[in-house]
């Protein structure tokens, strides 16, 4: 006998939301739409003048009543649905802590044994070098995504090229560009405008947010990959802009793809890494340097992320 597919956390609470629906059309919109009748009837058959005053109030009444139970079902969902993002954070968050912890306990007890030629033990604290890595980063986003959450985080804005934001953060993604090319082709350009302004932001802040932009597109397209990116004037702000050849995100997608544990939904990867907070921590941002970032994208067309800063007052060297 065939055992039963144990149920996601998405389809629990989505069980829930149906009986939510339900009780809510038996016991208040069937009621509403009682009284509502009431209230047409009265207006239509009155036969004296309070009968208008009883059959106005009927009517605003049901239709206070409605826009109430509306207003309370949509704000219900909107919990349930960040309950199941959170819940589903939750579990991707373990997966990822569980890998590498596994990784170093299970190298840490082969080096325990003693037994290991030379050759394999440096093998196995590269391994744990790695793993500690990936372990140490996962905490601090969780730490930075806290103090964010709870406002504590602070920017220390300076006059900055947006070059050197756009070649700092293309340095750091080097070794993930690295470890793509393994298996398949990686084309990167650049286009930087010249003689752009200055803008003012915290420097290592700026270049987390556009390294991060840079994660997501190696890490959502395929084998071949093909990224350009941007720094140009545009409508008087500075933008920074990341292109990738990926599947690209649903319109219905793009609208949440921001928001705090949300992941836009590729059935062609079900299992990519990832915790839901990349782009959450990067409109925290953009949005503290008084900047903003919006997604161009089509399904099978790749998608642009683009950072729009606004011009710093310092002049440029070159103009100085």
């Amino acid at each position: 006998m065939a055992s039963k597919k144990p149920r996601s956390a998405r389809d629990f609470y989505t069980s829930k939301i149906r009986l939510a629906v339900v009780l809510v059309a038996c016991f208040a919109l069937l009621p509403a739409a009682l009284i509502l009748a009431v209230g047409i009837l009265v207006l239509v058959f009155e036969q004296r003048p309070h009968d208008i005053v009883f059959g106005v109030l009927i009517l605003s009444f049901s239709a206070t009543l409605g826009a109430g139970i509306t207003f309370t079902f949509l704000y219900v969902r909107r919990a349930t649905s960040l309950a199941t993002l959170q819940t589903e954070f939750v579990q991707r968050v373990s997966h990822e802590l569980r890998t590498p912890l596994t990784s170093i306990r299970m190298f840490v007890e082969t080096l325990q044994t003693g037994k290991l030629p030379p050759e394999e033990v440096k093998e196995s604290l590269e391994v744990l070098a790695t793993e500690s890595g990936r372990l140490s980063m996962l905490v601090e986003r969780l730490l930075k995504w806290a103090s964010m959450e709870a406002g504590r985080r602070i920017y220390n804005p300076e006059p900055v090229e947006p070059a050197e934001i756009v070649e700092e953060a293309l340095a750091a993604v080097e070794g993930q560009i690295r470890v793509a090319k393994r298996s398949g082709q990686v084309h990167v350009t650049r286009e930087i405008a010249d003689h752009l302004p200055l803008v003012d932001v915290d420097r290592a802040a700026m270049i987390e947010a556009v390294t991060n932009v840079l994660t997501n597109a190696l890490r959502y397209t395929g084998p071949d990959k093909e990224l350009r990116v941007r720094a140009v004037r545009h409508d008087g702000h500075i933008e920074i802009s990341v292109t990738d050849n990926g599947p690209g995100i649903p319109k219905h997608e793009q609208r949440y793809i921001f928001e705090k544990f949300y992941r836009a939904v590729d059935p062609a990867r079900p299992n990519v890494e990832g915790t839901g907070l990349g782009l959450a921590m990067v409109h925290h941002i953009v949005a503290a340097h008084g900047g903003r970032i919006t997604v161009d994208s089509e399904e099978g067309k790749g998608a642009t992320f683009r950072i729009a800063l606004p011009k710093s007052e310092t002049p440029t060297q070159s103009a100085s």
